[in-house]
């Protein structure tokens, strides 16, 4: 596989409500709630700036102030997976999907998790879970984690099932198409991984990894124009690419 298509498990990153505070406030008298959710949105700035320790004290608040608040149950599991907790992180995953059993973020960020940690099966139910939520906006990005976690299992079947739902949602889903395309290609199927590399390369520009792939795929189906064609956008447009490849699309 390819050195981008590292495992996507973007879910324990949900986005913060109402926007980043980046200073903090002494407000006048708050309910425990209102302050909860400030320093909830404090947390999770100081984590998205690696600020660990004064992400911790702020996650650590909030959760205080309001044990009920899931989305800081979930950032202060994603702390405490980070720092090397994980019984800390399960503990504040599983009470965010007590407090929220129908939030398919929640759900998402918890499959995630158990993915990471080697509980595929279950993690892919919360996948799936999250993706047929009708709410959740973004079913695409659930289907392609349950397809990342499949392939970890392995299960090429079940990760191809995943994918073909991810773009049933969203055709032009871009991580979707490029991994099908290398499961396509690992299972001798360059037919297939063309008509799916083609259709990334309408989505948006050429990668290093999608040239890489093409010049691949081209020369399995004995298409050697073709095959130059793309070693040379790849030398182009990627030239260091090309050289660890020696511009010939092998090595992936």
């Amino acid at each position: 596989m390819i050195r981008s298509l590292k495992v996507l498990m973007l879910t324990a990153h949900l986005a913060v409500l109402g926007g980043c505070i980046t200073t903090e406030t002494n407000p006048v008298e708050t309910s425990p709630e209102d302050a909860a959710k400030a320093n909830l949105q404090l947390g999770a700035t100081y984590l998205q700036r690696g600020e660990l320790g004064r992400a911790r004290e702020k996650l650590e608040k909030a959760v205080s102030q309001d044990p009920k608040l899931p989305n800081a149950r979930v950032y202060l599991a994603v702390l405490y997976e980070r720092i090397g907790e994980p019984e800390d992180a399960d503990d504040e995953y599983r009470a965010a999907i007590r407090l929220a059993p129908k939030d398919p973020s929640v759900a998402n960020a918890y499959g995630g998790y158990l993915c990471r940690t080697d509980r595929r099966s279950d993690g892919i139910k919360h996948f799936v879970k999250a993706a047929e939520n009708p709410l959740y906006q973004t079913p695409e990005v659930a289907y392609t984690n349950a397809a990342v976690c499949a392939q970890a299992i392995p299960d090429e079947a079940a990760a191809e099932s995943y994918l073909r739902q991810a773009l049933a949602v969203n055709p032009r889903f871009r991580d979707a198409l490029l991994r099908i395309a290398v499961l396509s290609l690992d299972t001798e199927r360059p037919l297939q991984a063309r008509a799916f590399l083609e259709r990334f390369h309408a989505a948006g520009p050429a990668t290093a990894d999608s040239l890489a792939m093409a010049v691949r795929a081209e020369t399995a189906l004995g298409d050697e124009a073709a095959a130059e064609s793309y070693r040379r956008r790849l030398r182009d447009e990627f030239p260091q690419r090309a050289d660890s490849l020696g511009a010939t699309g092998g090595g992936m």
